[in-house]
């Protein structure tokens, strides 16, 4: 039974807080009283408080089983209303901040409150995807393109040759890493993940595949006769006479197609003469549509296999000929070394692709 302290005696260091009965002895209460015990005699019989009995018969009634009754909790600071607000700002202001949101409902929500409350209902506070802008002719075009070809086989995708070109830099490309720590531990030496704060050689490459093959990794030259000494229409048709020539001339099918982005030096006119006199067929792109193009991905497994098959590029800083050298040669060896079935997997998705940009009107996709 609870523990009756003596009046005006020393508190002890580690004061107990006073117990709830527990329902075994509720139920002996009511079972006494039940046998026309008065309260009186119950508390004597118990030695309990003669309140804590009169307390247990009153409330009896709305226990189940001698249970404890819910606790009122702490008085609400927010109504209803308040939280009906902040839902709707929500789904209207996705992109407002904590203290936009605060502002616009006139409530000093606390940021946990916000994060606690839209759980309810499924919302978190995530960071925004990255995704190239979009008009809206551009969405109509996407959406169009994806309608005309939304009926064809795999097969009839592996008949398209993917192309692209990309700047790998030395030493992008690492995996995010993740560490078991206590929150003291945040920020000591081995907790830490670095990177070069300094732009570092990068090369520009060029690469196509289609069902049965991929083309050699081209690395592409700069144009010096160029205005900005950049990449320009010259150093396409480079990359073309010396790829895509030799490989349709050895595929010698006319049913290939050659899939190449708006690039300003995939349209320029001498470009577009050069494909004419070749014989060789392109297909119209959609704007601002990486998505759907799969060698994209392709990307992003040739500079981790570049950390992987040689870390000792990855922490190099020289700049020199011979530098330049080693990574062009090992850039090469990782596109040799990605499996046929990663390949395959790509042009397979295009259904899928296909079908998510429908889904979304020709807007962003998750590809």
């Amino acid at each position: 039974m609870a523990h009756i302290r003596i009046p005006f005696s020393n508190l002890g260091a580690n004061p107990r807080l006073q117990k709830q009965l527990t329902p075994y002895e509720r139920g002996c209460i009511i079972g006494r009283h039940s046998l026309d015990a008065n309260p009186v005699s119950v508390a004597a019989y118990y030695s309990m408080p003669r309140q804590t009995v009169l307390s247990t018969i009153k409330i009896s009634p709305y226990r189940i089983q001698g249970a404890n009754l819910p606790k009122s909790g702490r008085p609400k600071v927010y109504t209803a209303r308040d939280y009906r607000s902040l839902l709707r700002h929500i789904r209207l202001y996705p992109k407002d901040t904590y203290d936009q949101v605060r502002t616009a409902t006139g409530c000093a929500f606390k940021n946990d409150t916000i994060r606690r409350y839209l759980s309810l209902y499924g919302i978190a506070n995530w960071r925004a995807r990255r995704r190239p802008h979009l008009t809206e002719a551009a969405v109509a075009a996407r959406l169009a393109w994806c309608l005309r070809h939304r009926y064809m086989t795999y097969e009839e995708w592996g008949l398209f040759m993917w192309s692209d070109e990309c700047s790998v830099e030395r030493g992008r490309g690492k995996n995010q890493e993740w560490c078991f720590r206590t929150p003291d531990q945040k920020w000591e030496r081995e907790m830490i993940q670095t990177y070069n704060a300094h732009k570092n050689m990068s090369v520009m490459v060029w690469g196509c595949f289609w069902d049965y093959g991929r083309s050699d990794l081209y690395v592409m030259d700069r144009d010096f006769e160029s205005k900005k000494h950049g990449y320009s229409a010259r150093s396409y048709l480079e990359v073309l006479n010396a790829q895509v020539a030799p490989w349709y001339e050895e595929l010698d099918d006319d049913a290939y197609v050659f899939m190449q982005d708006n690039a300003p030096i995939h349209n320029a006119y001498v470009v577009r003469d050069w494909f004419i006199a070749h014989g060789i067929r392109r297909i119209d792109w959609p704007p601002y549509s990486p998505d759907l193009n799969p060698i994209e991905h392709i990307w992003w497994v040739l500079k981790k296999l570049l950390i992987e098959m040689y870390p000792e590029l990855s922490a190099s800083f020289g700049k020199s000929d011979q530098d330049r050298e080693d990574m062009e040669e090992a850039l090469k060896e990782c596109w040799a070394a990605i499996p046929k079935e990663t390949f395959d997997k790509l042009y397979i998705s295009m259904g899928h692709r296909i079908e998510a940009c429908i889904a979304a009107d020709g807007w962003h996709t998750k590809y």
